[in-house]
This record gives structure tokens, C-alpha cells and sequence, in this order.
């Protein structure tokens, strides 16, 4: 799967997901952004692991006056990690939308470990 595709996945996979995830990002404004791999500072943090995608931001739960937020919020997804991990294009997609998802539970302030029970 070359980047255009990826991301045409990527951008098609707002429209399956289910509807109170995407007025939430809509809402917002959370933008979804493809991405080659992960940078080398998430994959030293979260070494021997893949990342599918991460958020980055400010989460619902601690968002106030006092907060300036130094770059926009937004969830990344890589492409690298999928294929690695996934054979057919079906398969990306199905876990593009659970990533998106669990994303979306951390700007709501779950924690991995919660996102993980219930996704």
C-alpha cells in the first residue's frame, strides 16, 4: 500500500466509525493525520512495540483557561506499524477504525489500560 492509499483509507475509515466518535472530532476540530512510521522519540519510548497511532494534545478532562496548548490536537497513525502487523487492506482498515477509537477514549482522558478492557 503506497502513502496515498494509506491515507485514503485512513480519511475513509472517519466515515465508518460510529457517530458520537465522529462528531467528537468534528467538534474539536481533532484532526486525523497519516504518517510513514512513527518518529524516533515515540518508537525509543514504547520500544519492541508498534505503534498504530497515538494522540497528541491536550484531553477533554484537562482542558482549561490555564492550559496553552503548544501544537494542535490531533491523531497520528502509521502506516509502517499497520503493514508490518496486517496482510490485506481489509485488515488495516478494520484496525485503523480501532485505533482511531481507542485515540479518541484517550482525549477523554481513559488510560491505556482502560482502553484495552473494554476495545
Amino acid at each position: 500500500m503506497d502513502m496515498d492509499e494509506f491515507e485514503k483509507v485512513v480519511n475513509d475509515s472517519v466515515d465508518k466509525i460510529p457517530e458520537k466518535f465522529r462528531v467528537v472530532l468534528e467538534k474539536e476540530n481533532i484532526k486525523l493525520l497519516a504518517r510513514e512510521k512513527a518518529t524516533d522519540v515515540l518508537q525509543n519510548k514504547f520500544r519492541n512495540n508498534l505503534i498504530f497511532g497515538v494522540f497528541i494534545g491536550v484531553s477533554h478532562t484537562k482542558r482549561s483557561v490555564f492550559n496553552i496548548q503548544q501544537e494542535p490536537t490531533r491523531i497520528e497513525l502509521y502506516k509502517e506499524s499497520f503493514e508490518k502487523a496486517f496482510g490485506s487492506g481489509q485488515e488495516i482498515e478494520k484496525q485503523i477504525i480501532k485505533t482511531v477509537v481507542h485515540e479518541i477514549g484517550h482525549y477523554f482522558g481513559f488510560s491505556e489500560e482502560e482502553l484495552r478492557a473494554y476495545l
